[in-house]
């Protein structure tokens, strides 16, 4: 058992410093240019407002991290919410990789269900450990209704064509 109570600060950012270099490993390169080449759904952020929406994920994973690791480790129901919050980074990371790096759209929208169902196991095991981190994590839930429907609307936009804009 590790115990980092007491020093929380740095696993919880090594923890989102990994989530976040697995994320840009999977997603690869081009990012912007696979964002510009999409038809976007009538709500959609400008992408400088998908990096505020990222930056602020990562705030809000570091937060729920720190409170799990602050507190008694020993507890079941604060291993299992550290895990899923864990599995949430790896998970993110994922869709990352079929949305950027595969282009596909479908996929990525399937994905993103799964996603959500671990995000939601997250936000129920937050709740039982610590009730304050599950605070913290609701405005991603939020969130994550608006980017599940982005999700479908992209998909239904750009069709099943890997590169939208191909014949």
């Amino acid at each position: 058992m590790v115990v980092t109570s007491g020093y929380p600060l740095l696993p919880a950012l090594g923890i989102c410093a990994a989530g976040a270099a697995l994320e840009g490993i999977c997603a690869g390169p081009g990012v912007r240019d696979r964002m510009d080449e999409l038809r976007l759904p009538r709500f959609a952020p400008p992408f400088a407002a998908w990096l505020v929406i990222g930056g602020l994920y990562y705030v809000i994973c570091f937060a729920v991290l720190y409170r799990l690791l602050e507190g008694d480790f020993g507890e079941s129901p604060r291993q299992v919410a550290l895990g899923l919050a864990v599995l949430l980074l790896v998970c993110n990371a994922g869709w990352n990789y079929f949305f950027f790096r595969r282009r596909e759209l479908r996929a990525s929208f399937v994905y993103s269900l799964g996603y959500a169902a671990v995000a939601l196991c997250l936000a129920a095991a937050l709740f039982r450990a610590d009730s304050t981190a599950g605070w913290i994590f609701l405005p991603y839930l939020v969130y994550l209704l608006y980017g599940t429907w982005w999700g479908y609307a992209l998909w239904r936009l750009n069709g099943r064509s890997i590169h939208p804009h191909s014949p």
